[in-house]
């Protein structure tokens, strides 16, 4: 019978360790577009060495500053290491609608990055700390890296089932439920980069910017956490949420955080 060496017990644990996306860091200067690609499909040594030596510009924003990406027809790409930010896309008949939310270890524009003349603006809602990653050297690598073009896709997918979900809730439930669903959608997002040690999280956005998402207005979205906080559902401050009861709020709005995350299967 053959013997299974140290060496080779060593190997199938380095493996299974491989296998399981890691989380991102605390520290936002370790948050990079390694790091976070790396959550959405692994990446060998090879693949995030050429992810790290991609060029790569800090970018600071004050609060309610914004930025007008067009990079040669295409958004440009920027890594969120500290810092929420909403992405809209402007144009001459429509506004700067807001169409969507970004936080710490988020990537902006990575799908508008393949479309070509969508002008996108975004709006730092607090002080931000970006990294813009050049575009053409990130499209090279998503041509001739096959786990990096894998990783790539997967975090768009991944982020177009937080749109539809966050459109199904919209479409099917009562405003009350819709808030509801949202706060849900912003602890499993936390969740997933593994940046929460508990049901509190950081959320320092207006009632403006999560009516203009949920299609209320920032009175209706008041009453909403009022009536949720009164259930004893969550409690609130200025810049946190702590989710008291967020298996009862996933029952009453039909979150289900494996739709978003779970079963991604690109071969």
């Amino acid at each position: 019978m053959n013997r299974v060496t140290v060496e080779e017990c060593d190997k199938v644990k380095n493996k299974d360790r491989e296998s399981v996306p890691s989380k991102l860091s605390d520290d936002s200067s370790c948050i990079t577009i390694d790091e976070v690609l790396n959550l959405y499909g692994r990446l060998g040594a090879d693949s995030r060495e050429a992810l790290a030596s991609i060029r790569k510009k800090p970018v600071e924003l004050k609060r309610n500053q914004k930025v007008f990406s067009l990079c040669d027809g295409r958004a440009d790409i920027f890594v969120v290491k500290e810092g929420w930010a909403s992405l809209s896309h402007a144009t001459s008949t429509r506004g700067q609608d807001i169409c969507n939310l970004f936080m710490t270890g988020d990537i902006i524009g990575m799908r508008e990055s393949f479309f070509e003349s969508h002008d996108v603006v975004i709006l730092s809602l607090t002080n931000c700390k970006l990294e813009k990653v050049s575009v053409d050297d990130l499209h090279e690598l998503f041509k001739t890296n096959e786990e990096i073009r894998k990783a790539i896709t997967s975090y768009v997918m991944v982020n177009d089932n937080i749109t539809i979900e966050r459109l199904r809730s919209c479409t099917h439930h009562r405003s009350e439920e819709r808030v509801a669903h949202f706060l849900l959608e912003v602890y499993a997002r936390f969740n997933f980069k593994g940046l929460l040690a508990s049901n509190v999280f950081s959320f320092p956005v207006t009632q403006d910017v999560v009516g203009e998402l949920l299609g209320m207005t920032s009175v209706h979205v008041s009453r909403c956490m009022t009536a949720l906080e009164q259930k004893k559902l969550i409690r609130k401050t200025r810049s946190s949420i702590k989710l008291l009861q967020p298996d009862v709020m996933a029952r009453n709005t039909g979150f289900d955080s494996n739709f978003i995350y779970g079963h991604l299967c690109l071969g």
